[in-house]
């Protein structure tokens, strides 16, 4: 085209009426229920669940499946599985739910009817039957009162379960009627080393003016020993050494240090001392220094007196110059 000259006007074709460009309303018509159709499905949809779901929970609320069949123990030892169940409280038939989101109160309520319990686990072993984990304390020692026995667990308490016949492999508690003494007792026998536990046959409360927490074990290799409650952990590291240093069985003393004696040698009344030649040899090294200090002693006591002899020979020696001064002086005068 030439400069100038002007553009024709483009040719707008307008779709006619019918035509499938706009579609008629027939045309449309099915796309409009279908579309109301999907909106009409969501809808009952929607509606179906809402009152489904609590149909559901409803029928699951009445039937068998909502109600406690059973509960199994599980790490129970000294507890039987009826007793366990009963002391906590949960009811078999009682709703599950219920009792599950309240466990904590069952649990609380087991360990306070049993203390033996040291902790208590509840969950699902299937839809409707519980499994409680038990951990149970252990018997450490039988203390003996009255004549009758009664086990001692490791937090401290003694139980009121009699033992009729003691004949576990347990320490024997004797003459203890404070239950602080024993708590303290406990907590020191606790630190000890399984080996040492279980060499030890009895233990004796024997408390003196001097010393109220003196104590008395009986081994088994038929040794004795004596030591404060408070210092039961720290001292009986040492009992293998001295035990197996000592000739024959006898007392292994740790209440002021550490020395043994045999049961031959009776201690003497001033302070429990014994002959320095029956002691073993982790005291004597202090008997070597208790020696060495008495022959120092003795020396110096033999020149306090060797110098004493010494001053009264000269003394005599003077009175006798004396003696013979004046007898001269006499002669003189006599002549």
């Amino acid at each position: 085209m030439k400069k100038g000259d002007s553009e024709p006007f483009e040719k707008i074709e307008q779709p006619k009426i019918g035509s499938p460009y706009n579609g008629s309303f027939l045309n449309r018509l099915p796309n409009l229920k279908n579309q109301r159709n999907k909106v009409l499905y969501r809808r009952l949809t929607f509606i179906i669940s809402i009152l489904t779901i609590p149909l559901i929970f409803l029928i699951y609320y009445v039937s068998p499946y909502s109600r406690l069949q059973g509960i199994t123990v599980s790490g129970n030892q000294m507890i039987t599985s009826q007793t366990a169940i009963a002391d906590s409280h949960l009811a078999i038939d009682g709703n599950v739910w219920s009792q599950y989101f309240h466990k904590n109160q069952y649990l609380d309520t087991l360990k306070k009817e049993q203390p033996r319990v040291e902790s208590a686990q509840l969950h699902f072993k299937s839809i409707n039957t519980f499994e409680l984990a038990i951990k149970e304390y252990k018997e450490i020692a039988l203390v003996m009162k009255d004549g009758e026995y009664f086990p001692v667990i490791e937090n401290g308490k003694v139980l009121k379960e009699k033992v009729a016949n003691p004949t576990k492999n347990l320490p024997i508690l004797e003459n203890f009627t404070d239950n602080a003494k024993i708590s303290q007792l406990v907590k020191e026998y606790n630190q000890l080393t399984s080996e040492l536990q279980k060499a030890i046959s009895e233990i004796k409360y024997t408390p003196k003016e001097s010393n109220k927490n003196l104590i008395q074990l009986n081994m088994n290799d038929g040794n004795q020993v004596i030591v404060n409650i408070q210092n039961l952990a720290s001292q009986m590291k040492y009992y293998p050494q001295v035990a197996k240093e000592m000739k024959e069985k006898g007392v292994i003393d740790m209440e002021v240090g550490i020395f043994s004696y045999p049961y031959s040698e009776s201690k003497k009344e001033n302070g429990g001392a014994t002959d320095p030649s029956v002691q073993t040899s982790s005291t004597e090294n202090l008997t070597g220094q208790s020696g060495a200090s008495s022959d120092q002693s003795d020396q110096s006591s033999e020149s306090v007196e060797s110098n004493q002899a010494g001053q009264s020979e000269n003394t005599s020696e003077s009175s006798q110059i004396d003696d013979n001064s004046s007898s001269s002086s006499s002669d003189l005068t006599e002549n």
